[in-house]
């Protein structure tokens, strides 16, 4: 099998497209860099230049996720004015991402942590990317008389922990589609926002 020698930027993206395609078929724990050594046609050598580990590759793979949600996330606030619009648009995107196929394997490697895993600094990197456009739509929405002006941090974490804690529950129900998902995490914001917002009298 001839081995392929690529320039080092083309080598990484060809690399993580075919590590993603590797979690999702194998998930986290029966995946191994020789099943990717195999898919890209790499030798070991060149794999381990680029990526050190399957944990490296993985985490890489996880910022990446968490980047093109949050760019996902600008392009959709972008089309809303309200605040309370914006944080709705939020909770239809973190619903439809539970139908996301690597998130099996993202459950898998979240069992392998301990709490001096060095990997807990790029997850935690990864969770304030969603913290804190959170905060910055409660801040505009405090701003703008929207919502009552209680303390940015405990409405931050409690929007944070009402839309984590419905992507937990939907990834323990049967598969259901985007659309139910979406469903889902907005009845629980929308919730939350008749507590949080200025009623008009």
């Amino acid at each position: 099998m001839t081995r392929r020698r690529l320039p080092a930027e083309e080598a990484k993206t060809m690399i993580l497209n075919q590590a993603k395609l590797l979690f999702i078929e194998k998930g986290y724990d029966r995946a191994t860099m020789d099943d990717l050594c195999a898919s890209t046609r790499m030798s070991k050598g060149n794999l381990y230049h680029h990526y050190k580990n399957k944990e490296v590759l993985f985490l890489q793979l996880l910022t990446q996720h968490a980047e093109q949600t949050s760019q996902k996330w600008h392009r959709s606030i972008e089309q809303f004015a309200s605040p309370s619009e914006q944080l709705i648009a939020l909770a239809d995107l973190l619903g439809r991402d539970c139908e996301s196929p690597l998130l099996p394997a993202i459950e898998e490697y979240a069992k392998t942590l301990s709490s001096e895993s060095e990997a807990l600094t790029t997850l935690k990197e990864i969770t304030e990317m969603a913290y804190r456009a959170i905060r910055e739509v409660l801040q505009r929405g405090i701003e703008q008389g929207v919502f009552i002006r209680e303390d940015i941090e405990t409405l931050s974490f409690g929007v944070m922990s009402t839309l984590s804690g419905a992507t937990q529950l939907c990834l323990t129900m049967p598969k259901l589609s985007g659309d139910e998902y979406a469903a889902l995490h907005i009845n629980a914001i929308s919730l939350l926002l008749k507590g949080i917002s200025v009623s008009k009298r």
